[in-house]
């Protein structure tokens, strides 16, 4: 995920005083709250990033941290987002997981840092924003693109995977069989991996008897 610009989700700049930070910050909670937002998955999703940035922005240790993370996230030209974690959110940075590993050579990736990304994306927390609104075919995708970024992973790191995937499809059958899918694929994968030196050993075995046999006729 991108580092989020918390003086951007509070409305202030970084050279913000502690009381114009909790300024903006009771103005926005009040804005957002829940209970003068109900049934509005967005606003809650706006206002736990408000609070987020509330607990960082105003204790100086951690806003000094926060700080040097932003400087640095700067300096090697990165990006910041200032958007609540939404379903379009959580889809977005599938698709950048998806085609960063698309566009690696399979021995350059390491599979425990691979599997650690997609479980950080299917946290409890993002399954329960994602679950709040109920968006199905945004659900639908993040899991296909989820599966398509564990790809190239072993059966051992896919099953963890595989089980929060289908914590968020909940009762959707048709992402239910495709995670079933995925799986029985990697399993069949990793058992042809562990036994295929025997099938060549068999096939190298058979030609050169083959051969003895035509030379000896």
């Amino acid at each position: 995920m991108q580092l989020k610009d918390y003086y951007k989700i509070l409305e202030v700049t970084p050279l913000a005083t502690q009381q114009e930070i909790k300024k903006s910050f009771r103005r926005l909670a009040l804005k957002y709250h829940p209970d003068k937002n109900e049934d509005s998955p967005l606003s809650e999703a706006m206002f736990k990033e408000i609070q987020e940035a509330w607990e960082v922005l105003s204790d100086p240790k951690k806003r000094e941290e926060y700080n040097y993370k932003r400087w640095f996230n700067r300096s090697i030209g990165g990006s910041y987002t200032e958007r609540a974690l939404t379903p379009a959110a959580i889809l977005a940075s599938a698709r950048q997981l998806k085609d960063y590993v698309a566009s690696m050579n399979i021995f350059q990736i390491d599979f425990d840092a691979l599997s650690f990304h997609i479980r950080q994306l299917l946290s409890d927390s993002n399954i329960g924003i994602l679950r709040q609104f109920n968006d199905v075919p945004t659900n639908r995708n993040i899991n296909k693109t989820l599966l398509q970024a564990a790809e190239p992973l072993p059966l051992k790191y896919l099953q963890p995977i595989a089980l929060l995937l289908a914590k968020l499809a909940g009762n959707d059958e048709p992402t239910i069989r495709a995670i079933d899918h995925a799986v029985q694929q990697r399993k069949r994968r990793d058992l042809w991996e562990k036994y295929k030196w025997v099938a060549v050993v068999v096939v190298t075995g058979l030609i050169c008897w083959l051969m003895y046999k035509v030379g000896n006729q």
